[in-house]
C-alpha cells in the first residue's frame, strides 16, 4: 500500500468513526438522557465521560493526523476535486474541534464536578446548550465524512481519466 492510499484509507476510516459516534450519541442518548432523573442524568453521562475522555481525542487525533497526510500527499494537485473536497473537510474538521474545545469540553468538565446525589437545580439548561452544540459537531463530523468519500471518488475519477504512460521506446516513425 503507498503513502497516499494508506492516508486516504485511515483517514476515511477515522473520520468515519467519529461522524459514526457522534451521531449514534445524537440519535440514540440524546432522546434517553430527557427521560433520566437529575441525579440518574448525571450518573449516567460521568460514566459515559470517563470513556470518551480517552477514546475521543485518540480518535479526532488519528482523522486529522491522516486528513493532514492526505493533503501533503495531493498538496501540488491545486484545482483538483480531491484537493478542493479534503480542504472543505479540513475546513469542517477544524470546526468540529473549535466547537467541542470551546463548548462541550468545559460542559464536560463541569459535569464532572457534580454530585449525582444533589445535581445542580439547572443541570438541564446546562445541559442544552451541550445538546445544541452536540448536534453542530455531529453535522460536521458528517460532512467531514462525506466530504473525505468524495475527495476519493475524485481521486478514482482522476485516476481512471489519467492515461498510463507509455513503457520501452517509442515505436519508429513510418
Amino acid at each position: 500500500m503507498t503513502p497516499l492510499a494508506a492516508a486516504r484509507f485511515a483517514a476515511v476510516l477515522f473520520s468515519g468513526l467519529v461522524a459514526g459516534i457522534f451521531l449514534g450519541d445524537r440519535m440514540g442518548a440524546t432522546f434517553a438522557r430527557p427521560a433520566l432523573s437529575p441525579s440518574s442524568f448525571v450518573t449516567f453521562q460521568q460514566i459515559q465521560h470517563v470513556h470518551f475522555l480517552t477514546m475521543m481525542p485518540i480518535l479526532i487525533g488519528a482523522a486529522v493526523v491522516s486528513l493532514a497526510a492526505w493533503l501533503l500527499l495531493i498538496r501540488s494537485r491545486l484545482g483538483s476535486a480531491e484537493l478542493l473536497f479534503l480542504a472543505l473537510a479540513a475546513a469542517a474538521c477544524a470546526a468540529v474541534i473549535v466547537v467541542t474545545r470551546t463548548v462541550n469540553v468545559p460542559i464536560n468538565d463541569r459535569l464532572m464536578t457534580w454530585n449525582p446525589a444533589s445535581p445542580p437545580a439547572d443541570v438541564r439548561e446546562i445541559w442544552a446548550r451541550w445538546e445544541q452544540t452536540h448536534t453542530v459537531r455531529t453535522v460536521l463530523a458528517a460532512a467531514a465524512f462525506l466530504l473525505e468519500i468524495l475527495a476519493f471518488g475524485a481521486s478514482r475519477k482522476d485516476a481512471a481519466a489519467t492515461p498510463e504512460p507509455l513503457s520501452g521506446p517509442p515505436a519508429p516513425m513510418p
